[in-house]
């Protein structure tokens, strides 16, 4: 269909379709979103957002090239979309051209200062990079963006453990449970963070309590029950330690960390044949898995 040049972001109702298709694709409801957009086509023609809608649509079915193209089709008629180069860093990281993601970032920092969502992704891709003074950074600017953000505190604490005083790391922390439970966020991250950080610096009476608040609020947190039984073994509970490997385990047989952990535990308790049976199950689990033909 042809290519109108007029642009809905710049009008009321232009921005209201956008954003209510938007809705539809976050909350799962990709059908319906594609027959709003069908309509549109159909009535109008492509534009700027209908090629942002069928991009954003493509990114949730997993077609990162193709919703790339869509991407690079819409900027090529308006620049000035913040949304537009935040989606196309999306794409570029999960297709791994983490040059292209971090300039598409900067991008969208640039046309909207104001939103932290930009802000966020740089400073996950600054993390994931071990650029841990430039990803403190952007989210300390996230939670001056956003300070209700719990897990705007939740990144920076991460960042911060590379960088900043224990005393420090721990208030970070601290704050991002304080919202979490003001909000009834039900998210064990900061928990779980923290009573990891605490058992690092060997403070395991103060970390226990968190991992153990962890398992409350996710029943079926793998790393939380490992967390658990490593810091209960820790303190010389070794029963109640095997046991809450033992929930990681079940919860995700491949989780090899708390194999590792078990075949250590049976060694010290003399119970060889335990003990080699995690330590063969931590060695399988870490194997790579061969892709389908």
């Amino acid at each position: 269909c042809m290519v109108q040049s007029r642009s809905f972001a710049d009008s009321s109702s232009g921005k209201t379709f956008r954003q209510d298709v938007v809705r539809l694709i976050e909350a799962g409801r990709l059908e319906e979103a594609q027959v709003r957009l069908k309509q549109e086509l159909a009535s109008l023609g492509e534009s700027p957002d209908t090629l942002y809608l069928e991009a954003l649509l493509l990114f949730r079915q997993k077609n990162y090239k193709e919703s790339t193209n869509k991407l690079k089709q819409g900027l090529a008629l308006r620049q000035e979309d913040p949304e537009a180069h935040l989606l196309l860093a999306r794409n570029a990281i999960v297709l791994d051209q983490l040059e292209v993601a971090e300039s598409e970032l900067k991008t969208s920092v640039q046309l909207a200062p104001t939103d932290y969502i930009p802000h966020l992704h740089l400073g996950l891709l600054h993390f994931a990079n071990n650029r841990f003074s430039l990803a403190e950074t952007e989210f300390q600017v996230v939670t001056k963006l956003n300070p209700g953000l719990m897990r705007g505190y939740d990144l920076l604490g991460l960042a911060q453990e590379e960088l900043r005083s224990p005393d420090t790391v721990i208030a970070t922390y601290r704050h991002a449970i304080t919202l979490a439970e003001e909000q009834h966020l039900n998210d064990e991250s900061p928990y779980l963070h923290l009573s990891k950080f605490l058992w690092q610096k060997n403070r395991f009476q103060e970390a226990l309590p968190l991992a153990r608040r962890a398992v409350e609020l996710n029943a079926n947190s793998v790393e939380g029950y490992c967390t658990m039984g490593r810091l209960l073994e820790k303190m010389g509970q070794t029963d109640d330690a095997i046991q809450a490997l033992r929930e990681s385990t079940r919860i995700d047989p491949q989780y090899a960390e708390a194999h590792y952990l078990l075949s250590r535990i049976y060694f010290k308790l003399g119970k060889t044949e335990e003990a080699e049976k995690e330590m063969r199950l931590f060695k399988e689990s870490r194997k790579p898995v061969k892709p389908a033909p």
